[in-house]
């Protein structure tokens, strides 16, 4: 990867209710700087769980997380008496 990324050390919180994503690291490479939000960083860590790269977090973390962040049920198996 001839362009990777890394974090610059900042973090941007917007509190935008109407958004789903409020936490954004910023990250840089030799040419440009961006943010990753926190709902896409943990979509790429449950994808590399079930690849089996990472080890397997608890059921209830991820439960707690999609509270958070809804688009995570897509990933996550929710139950009814949690949603």
């Amino acid at each position: 990867m001839e362009k990777m990324a890394v974090p610059t050390g900042d973090v941007v919180k917007d509190m935008d209710v109407n958004r789903e994503e409020y936490l954004f690291f910023l990250l840089k490479n030799k040419t440009n700087e961006f943010a990753i939000g926190l709902g896409d960083i943990l979509e790429c860590l449950k994808f590399a769980e079930e690849q089996g790269e990472v080890p397997e977090l608890p059921q209830e973390w991820w439960w707690k997380m999609s509270e958070v962040y809804p688009r995570l049920e897509t990933y996550v198996d929710v139950p009814e008496d949690e949603k």
